[in-house]
């Protein structure tokens, strides 16, 4: 096998034989989540001891030690491993200060309410827990004692943007062995951004039988790469299963490695964001939410009107077709924000602070992001959702870029209804489009929260859409 020999492979490669005694990251994440939900339920067993749930009659207990459950819940959800994270987060603080804030809020309320001092006991030994593990994990991600071993099938400049991103994450225990590659020194370098390449692709297996790999990463070649990207564009649209028939079978996986149907074996590529239990949830969630607030906003809408009607001539409303659900267009209500004399239905021109074509009216809604409450009547009558992606004029663009020219996989973001909020808003990427970065980064947002969307997430969005509207950052 070439360079075989070498003593020392570089930054990101590991020599041959290291270190076989060290845990995965997701092991580690596991363990560590184990015995935080532990210390939690050992503090809530010791408080509810100290507060004397021992001596208190069934009918006096049970309410604060379901408080003590709900709570316990809650910090475990608040604390979840993050899963785009080899280590879950357990590097980094954020997880204790999460914990740590709602020991706080339960300290405050304590006094008031017995139940809360199991709570504020949990999260306090779990804010505690959370601390003391941050230094020796990342301790043991830096000396290799855990470590998720990757070894690359492929080269050139196919495996470099991989080989980028996996480097970047090393101090979590990422630890690329080594590349194998078929093609001369000229098209794959033996070194590539520190990370040798071991051998040819016959080599591997032997490779992986002598080694600690965890995983294998095939990088593929341009053709290949963009003959799959021309057949699955105009499909990332459409809401469904997207599966790959290996031509007859020989690629030889173990059964449970496809999905079956009948006797014919798939593999998986791409999975429709909501099945139908979760579209029925996420439905009934949009009427009963979406209808509550069209009747706490039926009053201020009406102030609203008054004012666009006396600050200036023109209709109240601003109707603008955009792209929904599977890139269908649908007619979506706004209050009024320009000078109807200079409105632009097409959103070409984004509108810039000062701009003049702002009413004085329409730049405190703007600010205010109040100009989209008409968009509940969107959502009631199903062409929306509360939570999404935001909803683009039809073949938007801004200036002389057209969204689905500068962001590959632009389409995917329709797989699902677009929202009277989102991801990307809460996350500050919000105002006007002046540059392609800008709705990458919401292109992104908008991907993310599709493949992971689950009833909370919606839940977590409404919460800080309020905070991030007052903010008022990017809003003209």
């Amino acid at each position: 096998m070439q360079q075989s020999s070498v003593k020392s492979l570089g930054v990101g490669a590991q020599p041959l034989g290291w270190n076989v005694r060290r845990i995965t990251p997701a092991r580690l994440v596991v363990l560590a989540r184990f015995v935080e939900g532990a210390l939690a339920v050992l503090a809530m067993c010791g408080a509810a001891l100290w507060v004397g749930f021992a001596e208190m009659s069934l009918a006096d207990a049970v309410p604060g030690l379901a408080l003590g459950l709900s709570g316990l819940w809650l910090g475990m959800l608040v604390s979840r491993p993050d899963p785009a994270a080899p280590l879950g987060g357990y590097d980094r603080s954020h997880g204790a200060w999460a914990w740590a804030a709602l020991a706080l809020a339960s300290l405050v309320g304590m006094a008031h309410v017995s139940g809360l001092a199991l709570v504020a006991a949990a999260a306090g030994l779990a804010t505690v827990w959370r601390f003391c593990a941050l230094l020796p994990i990342r301790a043991m991600a830096q000396n290799g004692h855990i470590a998720l071993c990757v070894v690359i099938a492929g080269g050139g400049a196919e495996a470099h943007s991989t080989l980028q991103r996996l480097l970047a994450l090393q101090n979590q225990g990422v630890r690329v062995l080594g590349l194998f590659d078929d093609r001369d020194d000229e098209r794959s370098p033996p070194v590539q951004l520190g990370v040798p390449r071991l051998g040819r692709m016959a080599d591997l297996p032997a490779f992986v039988r002598a080694q600690p790999v965890d995983m294998i990463l095939l990088t593929m070649p341009p053709r290949a790469e963009d003959r799959i990207l021309q057949i699955l564009t105009p499909l990332w649209v459409l809401p469904v299963d997207i599966r790959l028939a290996p031509y007859d079978g020989k690629l030889g996986l173990r059964p449970r490695s496809y999905r079956w149907l009948g006797d014919l074996a798939l593999l998986d590529l791409f999975d429709r964001p909501l099945r139908a239990r979760d579209a029925l949830f996420k439905r009934g969630f949009d009427l009963f939410v979406g209808g509550v607030l069209t009747l706490v906003a039926l009053p201020l809408m009406a102030l609203i009107a008054l004012a666009i009607r006396l600050d200036s001539s023109g209709p109240i409303l601003f109707r603008q077709r955009r792209e929904g659900y599977v890139g269908a267009p649908f007619t979506a209500l706004k209050f009024r924000s320009l000078h109807h004399a200079q409105r632009d239905e097409g959103a070409v021109v984004p509108v810039a602070q000062g701009d003049a074509r702002v009413t004085r009216v329409g730049r405190f809604l703007r600010r205010s992001s109040l100009d989209e409450l008409p968009q509940l009547f969107n959502v009631l009558a199903g062409d929306m959702s509360l939570v999404g992606p935001r909803p683009h004029a039809v073949g938007a663009r801004s200036l002389d870029m057209e969204f689905a020219a500068v962001a590959a996989g632009y389409a995917a973001r329709h797989k699902v209804k677009p929202g009277l909020t989102g991801l990307a808003q809460v996350r500050g990427f919000r105002g006007a489009v002046t540059q392609p970065e800008d709705i990458r980064r919401r292109l992104a947002c908008d991907l993310h929260y599709i493949d992971t969307w689950t009833p909370w997430l919606d839940i977590r969005i409404l919460a800080l859409t309020l905070p991030a509207v007052l903010s008022g950052e990017n809003a003209y």
